[in-house]
């Protein structure tokens, strides 16, 4: 946890779901959390962060930047889950990560994950992009966020790779106006939803044609997510909590998978088909 203590009040379900139309999807995704979930713990790791509630455990990428400083303390753990994801639309964004961390704990865990059509990968199964390829093939191909070896793509497709710190071959983010509308394929990060970038991204992937994988473990593999146009939600699910929380303390990056968290992917019925 941040060893910061805070008065700063952080603003609960209540107040959010007051926010104007523009934070639809955000109060969608934390109306579904019920009433009364209680917190019991939260860890901060280099790469991850780590959420236990009553009802599951969570996690999303640590995601630094936004406004202020991270002032968080003991505050969670006085506060129910609902109001916890309610984080999820802090400028800050490490607060935002713990408030995704915390919509994970209810969406991408047990029951609900499991009634929402998780398909957990095999062992040695690589990632989303190696999934999906078929689908890519031939086609127009957005990837928002440098991802590692997503230029395996490219032999494939005509890529584009949209990035906020461009790396060489990459497009600079803003981009994102001009091309997502037009492309056949829309690779997105998980991290969308922690910077706020989603709500318009998804905007400009359902003006075109766009098929919308949502790639990462700070993806919530939630249904709702289908009525804003995402089609594929390719996150992550905690299997095994004392694992993955001592691995994220520990400092792991992509070595989390195979240390009590699997990557999973939830799909939109009858996408594929389509």
């Amino acid at each position: 946890m941040s060893n910061c203590a805070s008065k700063e009040h952080k603003p609960g379900w209540d107040e959010i779901s007051q926010l104007p139309r523009e934070w639809n999807l955000y109060k969608d995704l934390i109306a579904g959390i019920p009433e009364g979930i209680a917190v019991k713990d939260y860890c901060i790791g280099n790469h991850w962060i780590f959420l236990e509630a009553e009802c599951g455990f969570g996690m999303s990428m640590a995601t630094h930047g936004g406004s202020g400083t991270l002032s968080l303390g003991e505050q969670p753990l006085h506060m129910t889950l609902r109001d916890v994801a309610c984080l999820a639309t802090s400028w800050n964004f490490m607060e935002a990560s713990v408030g995704v961390a915390a919509l994970n704990a209810w969406y991408s865990y047990g029951e609900r994950v499991k009634e929402a059509g998780m398909k957990i990968e095999a062992k040695g199964t690589n990632d989303a992009f190696d999934l999906y390829k078929r689908i890519c093939t031939g086609k127009k191909v957005t990837v928002v966020g440098h991802f590692p070896l997503v230029e395996r793509l490219a032999d494939d497709c005509k890529l584009t790779v949209l990035e906020r710190e461009p790396q060489a071959g990459d497009t600079p983010d803003p981009a994102c106006e001009y091309l997502i509308p037009h492309q056949d394929v829309s690779f997105m990060t998980g991290i969308t939803l922690t910077n706020k970038t989603l709500s318009r991204l998804l905007q400009l992937a359902s003006s075109g044609d766009s098929s919308v994988i949502m790639v990462g473990p700070s993806v919530v593999p939630a249904p709702v997510l289908y009525g804003y146009g995402v089609d594929c939600m390719a996150g992550s699910v905690i299997t095994d909590p004392e694992r993955a929380r001592a691995a994220i303390l520990h400092g792991a990056t992509s070595s989390i998978f195979g240390h009590g968290v699997e990557k999973m992917r939830v799909e939109r019925p009858g996408w594929l088909a389509s």
